[in-house]
């Protein structure tokens, strides 16, 4: 009989182990919001805010990095009405992630989770600081992962259902317990689509050594602003492909004007196309982006350019972009 009842229990323990945690807003607003900071920005006069969220004890934070790239100053509220001032240690654009540091000791601070046990249809909560309202906590599901967005590296984005708005970016997106599996960088790309998009912490955590040791990575430019080749605006441009990028303006001293990219109208011609970067077909300027994400500033790369009826090959080495 002793036997019968220790395997009772014995079973009974596995399946309370076995059984997913409860979903709590509650529990984990009370758990992660101490951690959680509104930013803000001042860059030539201009004021900004996002969000932000501690990964250590001693002061290290991280962020979008687009909130606070570029940015004179740097304040950081994980209280009402008191500023710490935020040092940038290091940034990555292609991943749209920054880490701070701020003066402090003993702040609460949040873990990365392991993002590769993240699956769609899991419950997760934002706790952000949209339109500059402190520690706004949201919850919704994972809707897709391994999304790819223009301008950032391929595959890395996780979209939520919970609502984010201006002023969530750099908030952490967690799971049942309480752990960050991705940093918020924009509301959701897609026409009528729900919610935001999220770096997942696997490509945070990918980067973050990096970001301690001070890098700074920008995003690659070649300095065009250009448009997707349809068949209608070959037809009216009178261009001889279907596909490709059409060079509408380039930027002066951008390494397309050092290369000799001719723009849209020059002398009343049509513009370059750009139908190849590296060998690789650009049938659209999402294309383009996409490439040039994979690229870091000072990289040559060689562009197949439709000049009227010519086919050429430009050589040219990729800028920041500003």
């Amino acid at each position: 009989m002793r036997a019968v009842w220790l395997a009772a229990v014995a079973v009974l323990v596995v399946t309370a182990a076995a059984s997913p945690q409860v979903f709590s807003p509650l529990a984990l607003y009370e758990r992660a919001s101490p951690a959680v900071a509104l930013v803000r920005t001042v860059q030539e006069d201009r004021q900004g805010t996002g969000s932000a969220f501690a990964i250590s004890r001693d002061g290290l934070v991280l962020t979008a990095a687009h909130v606070v790239r570029g940015a004179e100053r740097i304040w950081l509220e994980f209280e009402p009405n008191r500023r710490l001032v935020g040092r940038l240690v290091g940034y990555d654009a292609r991943r749209d992630v920054a880490l701070l540091r701020v003066e402090a000791a003993g702040l609460p601070f949040l873990r990365l989770a392991d993002a590769s046990t993240l699956h769609v249809g899991e419950r997760v909560a934002v706790i952000g600081n949209p339109q500059g309202r402190p520690k706004v906590l949201t919850t919704g599901v994972v809707l897709d992962v391994g999304l790819t967005i223009p301008g950032l590296v391929p595959g890395i984005l996780i979209r939520v259902s919970a609502e984010v708005a201006p002023g969530s970016s750099g908030a952490p997106v967690l799971n049942v317990r309480g752990e960050v599996v991705g940093l918020v960088v924009a509301i959701s790309a897609r026409p009528g689509a729900e919610g935001g998009l999220a770096v997942s912490s696997a490509a945070v955590a990918q980067v973050l050594p990096r970001l301690v040791a001070g890098a700074r990575v920008d995003r690659a430019w070649i300095g065009i602003l250009g448009t997707t080749v349809t068949p209608e605006v070959a037809r009216e441009r009178g261009l001889a492909v279907q596909r490709g990028v059409l060079v509408v303006e380039v930027f002066p001293d951008a390494p397309a004007d050092r290369a000799g990219l001719r723009p849209d109208a020059a002398n009343g011609l049509p513009g370059d196309v750009i139908v190849a970067l590296d060998g690789r077909p650009v049938e659209t300027m999402e294309d383009l982006l996409t490439l040039l994400a994979e690229r870091e500033p000072g990289d040559r790369v060689r562009l197949r350019v439709v000049r009227l009826t010519r086919v050429m090959e430009v050589e040219l080495v990729l800028g920041v972009r500003p």
